[in-house]
């Protein structure tokens, strides 16, 4: 029996030239059955690519990295009840929902989170706007396995309280590099398929630990109020936004109206590391990110993530992956 996850899940449409070839190239694309398939841009239009992957039974990615030699807009009809985590690595990029007022907006190294059936929706691409991101697409029937773990109760949850039915996240020094991982893959064949599921799986866990579990505040945790964990998620959002140049403890605990003592006791208890431990291990993620990425040498990425000496950086670095950046990137290209 064929998946369900295989049939058509977007009609699109270019509504002022109703022979627009990239709309045609699209629709194909999205009718396929193929387990991998990829379109580019007609040269008319930009430049780029659309691919799919279907790395699980009940899961599809589909990556995209385009830019537009003109204004485009293209309008989709979402046609399951499936839902996608997308994750922007390019320029923001906004769209108008039919029936719902207002833009809705995800911006660079931000993920939305959305489901529902039969959405109509138009999105403007601008004059060399840059286009890049990929969705994953999580099909709610035939998920079994490790699939089944996943709370996915939660995140509809989140999605139905966000408003207009997206719940936008900003991804994490982790969850851009295991994005970066999974664009960038070096394989092809069954081993892509099978770097790319696992990849997928290691991004939804961490995705759902990082934007939907830790955000849903019990009701007791062991000696912290709810006031105090509120606190104490206020105090993590503002190390995330500050890796590079963070508070010190005595201001982080002012900023967060919490004392000093119970912010290292609940910080530890609630995120598993305590403060300090907290800001190395996020540096360490975003300096992997921007020498993976090679746009930075080490000493500049060690730099910009908030290190004061190399050496230091190199020693944590080999602390955490096995060995020093030089050496660990120099074998991994």
């Amino acid at each position: 029996m064929q998946s369900k996850v295989s049939e058509t899940w977007y009609a699109i449409q270019n509504k002022e030239d109703q022979r627009c070839a990239l709309a045609a190239r699209l629709n194909t694309f999205y009718q396929s059955s193929s387990a991998e398939r990829i379109i580019h841009i007609p040269e008319e239009i930009g430049q780029g690519y659309w691919q799919l992957n279907r790395i699980h039974p009940s899961m599809e990615l589909v990556y995209s990295d385009a830019i537009f030699h003109r204004p485009t807009a293209l309008s989709s009809l979402e046609q399951d009840d499936s839902i996608k985590l997308s994750f922007c690595i390019g320029e923001s990029i906004s769209w108008n929902i039919d029936g719902k007022l207002g833009e809705f907006h995800v911006h660079n190294q931000e993920s939305s989170a959305y489901g529902s059936r039969y959405t109509s929706s138009t999105c403007e691409f601008g004059l060399q706007q840059h286009f890049k991101g990929f969705t994953l697409k999580l099909d709610q029937t035939p998920i079994s396995g490790m699939m089944q773990q996943l709370p996915i109760q939660q995140l509809m949850t989140a999605i139905a309280g966000s408003g207009g039915g997206f719940y936008n996240a900003k991804m994490t020094p982790t969850m851009i590099r295991i994005v970066n991982e999974m664009t960038q893959c070096p394989y092809s064949g069954e081993l892509k398929q099978l770097y790319l599921n696992g990849k997928a799986l290691e991004l939804l866990a961490v995705y759902f630990s990082e934007c939907i579990l830790e955000r849903q505040l019990p009701a007791k945790h062991d000696g912290l109020s709810r006031t105090d964990l509120t606190s104490l998620q206020q105090a993590k959002q503002i190390l995330d936004a500050n890796l590079a140049h963070p508070p010190t403890l005595e201001g982080l605990s002012r900023q967060v109206c919490l004392n000093e003592f119970k912010l290292k006791k609940g910080f530890k208890q609630l995120f598993g590391l305590p403060v300090h431990a907290y800001v190395i291990e996020q540096r360490l993620e975003a300096a992997y990110y921007l020498l993976e990425t090679r746009q930075m040498n080490v000493t500049t990425a060690a730099a910009a993530v908030g290190f004061n000496k190399t050496s230091h950086f190199s020693a944590q670095f080999k602390r955490k992956y096995g060995m020093t950046p030089s050496t660990y990137f120099n074998q991994t290209f």
